[in-house]
């Protein structure tokens, strides 16, 4: 081959790379979200620092409508206080993150309202896409640690009947439930962060002396009910942020030397999120995303390498009610 011959070869295939990149760069290319509303049991603030680490810009939060309490709004619209849904119906929210113990369909937690046409989800679902085409909710799934916390001694975790008991829930019936709303609505209105899964990931980390810096995973927990600690609080807003923006949380470093927990109710008292090593960071962000990259109901088709979406290439944000964010799929706007 001669040298011009050569030259004009190599100037193709740069042409052909150049084209290929720009053609990727437009897939990797994520729509501008709107107004999301942390609800319920999520750490809005944890998950904002999160964000933040993601460079997301134009993130707006605003005040979440009150629907009840964590156990009593899953009952059906009927047990949320009329006007309470106005934001919701007028189309002033985009996106619900929404997390509660009582995730998964149960006729006695639920009031039998356990269906597409009568469950509370099923009802916000509605109500949202009435006057917003864009509207989504992301529903958190939860683990119920079950263990022993004597008064003048160590809690303890019991380790085999806490897997037993997530085994146990009806994750199917919650999926089933989420793909039967999707389908009356033409499109992914709902997702589903598999936040349980990837806390029963960690447990067992800790329980096999995997996970540096905890020995005992009873630590993960402050009470054994929905008081986390913050290794968990952390895994869950890397699942939830993964959940609603597609991206992955590996490599992000976000601050929370200025974000507490606790503090409120009968829960524990005020605490620092901070304490969480650059190593636990890492860990914790890989089992976030491990989970949520290759599960269907969070909006991923498959498992993506955790570097095809670099965190620090992030798309514009959006306005959120005591959180949230921005929609990170693109299927989120086609019918499937």
């Amino acid at each position: 081959m001669s040298r011009i011959a050569f030259a004009i070869s190599c100037l193709a295939l740069l042409g052909m790379h150049a084209g290929h990149s720009q053609v990727a760069a437009q897939d990797t290319k994520l729509p501008t979200g709107g107004r999301v509303t942390y609800m319920l049991l999520v750490n809005g603030a944890v998950h904002d620092a999160v964000v933040k680490a993601a460079n997301i810009e134009g993130h707006e939060s605003v005040n979440p409508p009150y629907v009840g309490t964590w156990h009593s709004f899953v009952q059906g619209l009927d047990q949320i206080q009329p006007g309470r849904l106005d934001p919701v119906e007028r189309g002033d929210i985009d996106l619900m993150m929404i997390g509660t113990l009582m995730s998964y369909p149960n006729a006695e937690a639920w009031k039998n309202h356990l269906g597409p046409d009568d469950s509370t989800l099923a009802g916000f679902a509605a109500l949202g896409v009435k006057n917003n085409p864009k509207f989504r909710i992301v529903w958190q799934t939860y683990v119920w640690p079950v263990g022993q916390t004597p008064k003048d001694g160590k809690k303890t975790l019991d380790v085999a009947a806490t897997k037993k008991r997530a085994d146990q829930e009806p994750l199917k019936e919650l999926e089933e439930l989420a793909d039967a709303i999707n389908r009356i609505h033409g499109k992914q209105v709902v997702l589903i962060s598999p936040v349980g899964e990837a806390t029963i990931k960690l447990v067992k980390m800790v329980a096999d002396n995997k996970f540096p810096g905890i020995a005992d995973p009873a630590d993960l927990w402050t009470e054994f009910n929905m008081h986390s600690n913050r290794h968990v609080l952390a895994l869950t807003a890397y699942c939830n942020v993964a959940t609603m923006y597609g991206i992955t949380p590996v490599g992000l470093k976000p601050d929370f030397s200025k974000v507490t927990y606790g503090g409120s109710g009968k829960g524990p008292g005020l605490q620092s999120m901070e304490g969480i090593t650059d190593e636990q960071q890492a860990i914790l962000q890989n089992i976030a995303w491990e989970t949520v990259s290759t599960y269907r109901h969070a909006g991923f088709p498959r498992a993506k390498d955790p570097e095809s979406t670099p965190a620090n290439k992030m798309p514009a944000g959006l306005r959120v009610m005591n959180g949230g964010h921005i929609w990170a799929h693109p299927q989120f706007d086609s019918k499937r």
